[in-house]
């Protein structure tokens, strides 16, 4: 991980209303999951509430924030037919926050309507980065992402070295699932819902590792070995399409922690295109 983090950020500060209520919820659990010992594959529960869930997809509803997802190529943002899903980046909190507290009438008065939405992701950024033991300035700006039924991800890594360029320094990965998908158990079928995330290159004689979204839950990973900084190739995944015959749609959230603050190395692929 980053270093650990040893005292409040002074990127912004928050004087919001409290937005993401979890004190009702269950606290999060977290389980290591078999077979996924090589990349530290562990799975959460119970890290977002439904009122959060609702909050997070709502903000991209209300401004059209999805577009088609892009990828990252030689460090370039492009879309490709391996990706078929949609993407809606959050606002980053670290450089709008302080913006709604100016005394720029003007500016104050244009980012008025997304106001709610900032002090939201600082929030979730400020719990996550207390969850991951880092400062706020190592995670990256937020992405929803959702898939319609048939549309899909096909296998990729989340750190850019994979792909031997320097941007997208990832040495963790964070997904956490906005929706539920069901399993084969829950609808009698060979694969259910489709939906799931992958690890084939996990457990590979039995045909891989699939984790089936629950809504409010999450998945975590390493990308990069922890004493070598190498990547670790076995991080590969990929996101199954939901299945066409379902009305199913799945959103999730993905959050990365990046190797540098986010502010001294701006890479804005690194936030744009995953």
């Amino acid at each position: 991980l980053p270093p650990s983090r040893q005292s409040s950020s002074s990127t912004a500060t928050s004087t919001a209303t409290l937005l993401v209520d979890e004190s009702s919820a269950p606290q999060p659990t977290i389980a290591s999951i078999p077979g996924g010992e090589p990349i530290s594959l562990q799975y959460v529960q119970n890290f977002l509430s439904p009122s959060t869930v609702d909050q997070l997809i709502e903000s991209c509803n209300v401004r059209n924030g999805w577009t088609s997802s892009p990828q990252s190529v030689n460090g370039q943002s492009m879309v490709k037919a391996t990706r078929t899903s949609r993407s809606c980046p959050l606002i980053w909190p670290q450089l709008y926050l302080p913006m709604l507290h100016t005394d720029d009438a003007s500016k104050a008065a244009k980012l008025a309507p997304l106001k709610s939405e900032i002090e939201l992701t600082w929030e979730l950024t400020q719990r996550i980065a207390s969850f991951m033991g880092v400062e706020e300035e190592y995670v990256e700006p937020f992405q929803l992402v959702r898939y319609l039924p048939g549309e899909f991800y096909r296998e990729h890594h989340d750190h850019g070295s994979y792909y031997g360029v320097h941007t997208e320094q990832r040495p963790w990965t964070f997904l956490l699932f906005l929706s539920d998908i069901p399993s084969s158990q829950e609808d009698n079928s060979s694969d259910g819902g489709g939906g799931y995330t992958k690890f084939r290159a996990l457990e590979e004689e039995s045909g891989g590792i699939a984790i089936v979204p629950r809504m409010g839950d999450g998945v975590l990973w390493r990308n990069v070995d922890e004493e070598t900084g190498k990547v670790l190739d076995v991080a590969v995944h990929e996101a199954v399409p939901p299945a066409d015959d379902k009305e199913v749609v799945k959103y999730a959230m993905n959050v990365w922690i990046a190797k540098d603050k986010i502010m001294e190395n701006m890479d804005v692929s690194a936030y744009r295109t995953q």
